[in-house]
């Protein structure tokens, strides 16, 4: 029986890329978010700083998975950003959180997101077979706005 009360595990995801569920991914990096802390001191103030905040910052959404020839559909995106279609290339990404049963609970969503960069696999004739070692592609993708939102 599941644990609904519990926190949720981090081996239940899914990806969407404008909305269409995109499978086969064997992890995925949520980026951090920070917010920039500015010192501000006026002339007649006490002699300690005053601290704010400026702008927001994100790292990069990280997604990997297994490679395969039916796989094109986000080697296809990264092309158009080789193209310079770049207006073409921003899309809505999100990753849902799910529980053991499937229902969905966590939601980041990254808007006017892009593959600013495509690794492929690394090659290593000596893994046996059956030692679950497969060849898997990374995209990391950079994006203006993160946010997370309850389902």
């Amino acid at each position: 029986m599941p644990d609904r009360h519990g926190p949720l595990r981090p081996n239940r995801f899914k990806v969407e890329l404008d909305g269409i569920t995109i499978g086969g991914f064997q992890r995925v990096e949520i980026p951090s978010k920070r917010t920039e802390q500015i010192e501000y001191r006026e002339g007649n103030d006490p002699a300690h700083h005053k601290r704010l905040w400026g702008k927001n910052s994100y790292d990069d959404l990280i997604m990997e998975r297994g490679a395969k020839k039916e796989n094109g559909d986000l080697y296809k995106w990264r092309k158009e950003v080789d193209e310079g279609k770049l207006d073409k290339a921003r899309k809505s990404v999100a990753v849902i959180l799910q529980d053991e049963t499937g229902e969905s609970h966590l939601r980041w969503e990254f808007t006017n997101a892009w593959p600013k960069e495509y690794q492929p696999p690394t090659l290593q004739s000596n893994t046996g077979a059956g030692q679950g070692n497969i060849a898997t592609e990374t995209y990391i993708v950079t994006f203006d706005e993160m946010t997370r939102k309850d389902v």
